[in-house]
C-alpha cells in the first residue's frame, strides 16, 4: 500500500489556514467560549486569593469564622459562577464545531455534486464516505478543544504571571522559565505522531474503499464462496490499522506522561521553593499560599493542550483530504450566466466526443451524432462497448467532455450541467431507492406534486395495482434500497418517479429488466407513449424490446458502428447482425 508523504511546512501552514478559514461559520461563538473561559480562570485567580487570605486570617491572624464570613461568601460565589461559565464555555464551542462540521459537509457535498459520480468512483466510495463522515467528525475536537485550548494555553498562563510577579517575581520567574519546555516536548513528540497519524488516515481510507466494495459485492461473494478469504483480507488491512492505530496512541501516551512529568516537577520545584522561603521567613503565608494554589492552575492548560495535541493531528489529517476534494479541478467555467437552452427540446447534437477513463484504455471515440428532440432511440451493443460511457457523458457525469454537446444548436459548457441534469429523468439499471415512503420516494423528482399526480405517474408505470395492495398504500415505508420490494417493483417505482417529472429528456438503462411479461408489455406502452412528446435514450441489452425503436445506435468497441431501425439493421451485415445471432443462440440454447 502507498501513502502519501507527511505534508512539509508549508502544506502544514496551508492546512491549518484552511481550518481556521472554515471557522468563520461559527467564530463569533467560539470566541465568546474563550471569553467565557478565560474570564472563568480571572475568577479562579482571585478566588485563590480570597482563600489564601482566609486561611491566613483564621490560622494566623487568630480571627473567628464570623470574621472572615464577608471573605467565604463571595468565595462561594466565585465558585458557583466558575462552574456556570465553565459550563456555557464548553457548550458554546462544542455548538461551534457542531455549526462547523454542518457547514464544512454542506461545502462538501455541494463540490461533490459538481464534481460528479465520475471522481466518486475513480477516488473511493469508501473513502470518500470517510472523509464526509469520520472526517468531518474528526474536527468536532479540534474545534471544540484544541483550538480553545490554545487560547486558554497563552491566556491563562499570561493572567498568572500578571498576578504573581508583583506578588512575588521569584514564583514567577520559575513559572516563565518552565513553562516552555511543556510545549517545546508537545511539539518533540508531535512531530513523530503527525507523521504516523497520516499513515494511518490514508490506511483508514483504503480500509474503507475495500471494505465498501466486499459489502457491495457479498451476494458474488457468497455465491462464488470467496467469503473467508475476503474475510480473511479485510482482517490483514484490518490489522496494519490496527498496528497504526496503536503507534500513534503509544506516542500520544508517552506524551502525556512527559507533559505530565514536567508539570509535576515544576509544581514541586516550586512547592520547594516556597517551603524553605517560608521556613527562613522570607515570604508570608498568604502569598506563599497563593503562588501554590495557582501554580497546578498555571500549567493546567499546558497539559491540557498537550493532551488535545491528538485532536491538531486529526483534524489536519482528515483537512488534507477535504481540500483534496475542495480543490479538486473543475472544467473551466464561462465567466457568463448558467448557459441555458430554450424550450423546447429540437434536437441534441454530440461532436466529435471522445472521452477515457483515468489510467485506462476505456472509453468511446469519435462520435459525432444529432438526436431529435422526441422519439425512442435505443443503444445497443455487447457489454464493453461503450454504452453507458455514453450515457453518462450526456448525463454529464463527465464534465471535460459536456462542451462537445450542443443541444438545440447551442454548445454546451460547465455552468449549463444543473440545467442539463434537471431537464433528464434518468433510471439506472439498479435503481436507488430511499428509506422513506413510497409516495416520498416517487415525490423526489417533483417535490410539490399532488395526490393525484403521483397515482397517475404510478399507473403509468405499472405500479399502482401492487402499492394500493400494501397495508398502507403510498404511505408504506419501505427499506434502504427497496428492502422489502421485489426487483420489478423497484424498477416500477423509479419509473414512476421518471413519469412524474415529465423531463423532455428520459434516460433508461433496461427499463424492462426484473419484470415478467405482462408487466414488462405494459411498461413498453407507457415508454412509447412517453417517446411521442418526449426524447426518450434507453440502453437495451435485449433487443426484442426496441423494435419499436425510431433509431438503433450499435456501439462497438467504443464508436458508433450502425444506426437505423430495426426493420434496416436486421437486414444489413454488422455488429446489429452478429448480436442477433448471439441472442438467437442463447435462446435456442435455453
Amino acid at each position: 500500500m502507498t501513502t502519501n508523504p507527511r505534508p512539509n511546512r508549508a502544506q502544514q501552514q496551508s492546512l491549518r489556514a484552511f481550518l481556521k478559514k472554515q471557522s468563520k461559520p461559527a467564530g463569533a461563538w467560539l470566541k465568546l467560549s474563550i471569553a467565557l473561559g478565560t474570564f472563568n480562570a480571572i475568577l479562579m485567580i482571585a478566588g485563590a486569593y480570597l482563600l489564601a487570605h482566609t486561611i491566613h486570617n483564621v490560622m494566623f491572624a487568630g480571627a473567628s469564622l464570623s470574621q472572615v464570613t464577608h471573605l467565604l461568601w463571595p468565595l462561594a460565589g466565585i465558585i458557583l459562577l466558575r462552574a456556570l461559565f465553565l459550563a456555557i464555555s464548553e457548550r458554546l464551542s462544542a455548538y461551534a464545531a457542531l455549526k462547523i462540521k454542518s457547514a464544512m459537509r454542506q461545502t462538501l457535498l455541494s463540490k461533490l455534486t459538481q464534481l460528479g459520480p465520475s471522481y466518486i468512483e475513480q477516488h473511493g466510495q469508501g473513502a470518500t464516505l470517510n472523509t464526509l463522515h469520520d472526517g468531518v467528525e474528526a474536527l468536532h475536537d479540534y474545534y471544540a478543544k484544541y483550538l480553545p485550548g490554545v487560547a486558554y494555553s497563552a491566556l491563562i498562563p499570561l493572567a498568572i504571571l500578571v498576578v504573581i510577579f508583583p506578588t512575588d517575581y521569584k514564583a514567577g520567574l520559575i513559572f516563565l522559565l518552565t513553562a516552555p519546555l511543556i510545549p517545546f516536548f508537545m511539539i518533540l513528540v508531535g512531530h513523530k505522531a503527525e507523521a504516523l497519524n497520516q499513515q494511518r488516515w490514508k490506511q483508514l481510507a483504503v480500509l474503507g474503499n475495500y471494505f465498501f466494495d466486499r459489502v457491495q459485492g457479498l451476494t458474488q461473494l457468497k455465491l462464488f464462496n470467496a467469503t473467508q478469504k475476503e474475510l480473511k483480507q479485510i482482517a490483514n488491512i484490518s490489522d496494519d490499522f490496527r498496528h497504526a492505530t496503536l503507534s500513534v496512541l503509544k506516542i500520544a501516551f508517552l506524551s502525556s506522561f512527559a507533559l505530565e512529568f514536567l508539570a509535576t516537577i515544576s509544581v514541586a520545584l516550586v512547592a520547594v521553593i516556597i517551603g524553605f522561603r517560608l521556613f527562613f521567613g522570607t515570604l508570608d503565608f498568604a502569598t506563599g499560599f497563593v503562588v501554590l494554589l495557582l501554580a497546578p492552575e498555571f500549567y493546567l492548560p499546558l497539559r491540557q493542550l498537550g493532551s488535545h495535541y491528538h485532536a491538531r493531528l486529526q483534524g489536519i489529517s482528515a483537512a488534507a483530504d477535504m481540500i483534496a476534494i475542495l480543490n479538486a479541478p473543475l472544467p473551466e467555467q464561462s465567466q457568463q450566466n448558467e448557459t441555458t437552452f430554450a424550450a423546447p427540446l429540437n434536437s441534441i447534437s454530440i461532436n466529435n466526443l471522445n472521452f477515457t477513463y483515468p489510467n485506462s484504455h476505456e472509453g468511446i471515440k469519435n462520435i459525432n451524432l444529432t438526436l431529435p428532440g422526441k422519439g425512442l432511440v435505443a443503444l445497443v451493443g455487447a457489454s464493453g462497448s461503450g454504452k453507458s460511457t455514453l450515457f453518462d457523458c450526456l448525463l454529464g457525469f463527465h464534465p471535460q467532455v459536456i462542451e462537445q454537446i450542443s443541444i438545440n444548436n447551442k454548445p454546451l459548457d460547465a455552468t449549463s450541467i444543473n440545467t442539463l441534469q434537471n431537464s433528464i429523468a434518468w433510471i439506472p439499471q439498479t435503481p436507488t431507492l430511499f428509506y422513506q415512503s413510497i409516495s416520498d420516494n416517487i415525490k423526489i423528482a417533483k417535490p410539490d406534486a399532488t395526490q393525484l399526480e403521483i397515482e397517475q405517474a404510478a399507473r403509468q408505470a405499472g405500479a399502482l395495482d401492487f402499492i394500493n395492495t400494501l397495508p398502507n398504500g403510498f404511505n408504506t415505508l419501505i427499506g434502504e434500497q427497496g428492502e422489502g420490494l421485489s426487483g420489478g417493483q423497484k424498477q416500477r417505482i423509479a419509473l414512476a418517479r421518471a413519469f412524474l417529472k415529465q423531463a423532455p429528456i428520459l434516460v433508461l438503462d433496461e427499463p424492462t429488466a426484473h419484470l415478467d411479461s405482462q408487466t414488462e408489455q405494459l411498461i413498453q406502452q407507457a415508454i412509447t407513449h412517453y417517446a411521442k412528446n418526449h426524447l426518450v435514450l434507453v440502453i437495451a441489452h435485449r433487443l426484442n424490446t426496441v423494435k419499436n425503436a425510431n433509431n438503433i445506435l450499435v456501439m462497438q468497441n467504443g464508436e458508433i458502428a450502425q444506426q437505423g431501425t430495426y426493420c434496416q439493421l436486421e437486414q444489413q451485415q454488422g455488429a446489429f447482425k452478429s448480436l442477433l445471432n448471439l441472442q438467437a443462440q442463447g435462446a435456442n440454447n435455453d
